[in-house]
């Protein structure tokens, strides 16, 4: 990891921390869901409960959450996360019935996406207006690295404790990880602003934020333009952003025809986001059932397998990073590779084979939606990348609800190999389509690094 910028310390603790409490809480909601009720399409509501509220907020207010101060409102949603955790670890302990816990887990899912969606422009523009941009940039890498970590050790913490059947400690451990975290963010506060330094520090659009959820984190994050709503500044008529066609577009006076292929293109990113979104949330809804499948009545096959989930991440973010694969060989072979992937899960009951194929399936999935996202930030013309990563967020954010309640509701119907076939089919499907795409050559031209 490259040196950490000075004061940027703070922003990562509060990053890993609250990691930790998400994976902890996070796995040992899902895993409890499914023991109260051996139920897969009630564990696909309760997880499709962690989207839908970000996707619905994170459109309705796009506009505002630009306004005040950042860090504050950083320490802000997370008192609303560590006041729900606290509030689940009482109501578990407490034995209420389970129509009440699984509410208060559909609660805890809905305030943690709202604030998710939230702390994604709170973050962004912590970093946009206190770093410059090489350590920004150096610092968004390292959070993202850190997230990774942190689900690495709150899923591994949360198997042990499960094993113990003691959810209720999963949850109250959130919750003061989150208290914790609060500190932290609270330190990041106590920064100078960045309109206490001088103008020139700031370029242009540097007030503002947007940015796209992924469990696994992407190089791409880091390099997008903050400002979602900022007006980009006119761009000269030669020069136009790669794929996009002239920058000015219909109606803006330079009497250049736009690129007829672009529309085209980005109704094609928006298309692929659905399995490439969707794919990671379905998974992780049948995992709980695969481990009961695989060991019944343990939860500590359920720990691995999330922490090999969260591997898979990690090597996709580090393949990416280090050149050794490239968002054109994602693009080109993943979904193939995860239809037979899932196809593999589906045929095989034996533990270490499991294991290495979600890790390996969970990798190229991941690698994927890093690709889209590296497309999200390249692919619109440059004064409509906000707008863009907004619709496709939404896009995503549906696709992962909608998988979610899909898989459960597969698993209860027609059961658990019928649904990692579903996945196979739709994966396979769409891989092989990509192939035939005409436009499938220009899209690759916006990942290749030359």
């Amino acid at each position: 990891m490259s040196r950490i910028p000075q004061g940027g310390a703070w922003l990562l603790a509060y990053f890993l921390l609250s990691s930790v409490a998400e994976a902890l809480q996070a796995v040992a909601i899902l895993w409890a869901s499914y023991e109260l009720t051996h139920n897969a399409t009630v564990t696909g509501v309760v997880n499709a409960a962690a989207y839908v509220p970000g996707i619905v907020l994170g459109l309705v207010l796009r506009k505002r959450v630009d306004g005040g101060h950042a860090s504050r409102q950083l320490a802000l949603t997370n008192w609303a996360l560590a006041g729900g955790s606290a509030a689940l670890a009482l109501v578990y302990a407490a034995g209420s019935s389970h129509d009440v816990v699984l509410g208060a887990f559909i609660v805890a899912q809905c305030v943690l996406s709202v604030v998710k969606a939230l702390n994604k422009a709170y973050v962004g523009r912590v970093i946009r207006q206190r770093f410059p941009s090489p350590a920004g940039i150096r610092l968004r890498e390292q959070v993202t690295s850190l997230g990774l970590v942190g689900g690495l050790v709150g899923g591994g913490a949360a198997g042990l404790v499960l094993e113990t059947g003691a959810a209720g400690w999963c949850f109250g451990g959130a919750a003061l990880l989150y208290v914790l975290s609060l500190a932290s963010a609270w330190r990041v506060g106590s920064r100078p602003d960045a309109d206490t330094r001088p103008a020139a520090a700031n370029g242009p659009g540097d007030e503002g934020s947007s940015g796209e959820e992924n469990p696994a984190g992407e190089r791409s994050a880091a390099e997008a333009p903050a400002g979602a709503e900022v007006e980009a500044d006119p761009v000269p008529e030669p020069e136009q952003p790669r794929g996009s066609g002239p920058a000015t577009g219909p109606g803006r006076g330079s009497g250049s025809a736009p690129d007829a292929g672009a529309a085209g293109r980005l109704r094609l990113i928006l298309l692929y986001s659905v399995p490439s979104s969707g794919s990671l949330p379905f998974i992780s809804t049948l995992t709980v059932p695969l481990a009961q499948a695989v060991a019944p009545g343990s939860s500590t096959l359920y720990s691995i397998l999330t922490v090999a989930s969260t591997c898979g991440g990690f090597l996709a973010g580090a393949a990416l990073s280090s050149g050794r694969m490239s968002s054109r060989t994602f693009l080109n072979a993943a979904l193939v590779a995860g239809g037979v992937l899932s196809a593999a899960v589906a045929a095989t009951l034996w533990p270490p084979a499991v294991v290495l194929v979600m890790l390996v399936l969970n990798m190229v999935m991941t690698g994927h939606v890093m690709a889209m996202q590296v497309l999200t930030n390249q692919a619109p013309p440059e004064d409509q990348v906000g707008r863009f990563a907004v619709v496709r967020n939404a896009v995503a954010g549906t696709a992962k609800a909608g998988f979610s309640l899909l898989a459960g509701w597969l698993v209860e119907a027609a059961g658990l190999t019928v649904a990692w076939l579903f996945l196979a089919v739709v994966l396979g499907v769409f891989g092989a389509a990509w192939w035939t795409v005409r436009q499938r050559t220009a899209i690759l031209r916006l990942v290749t690094v030359t």
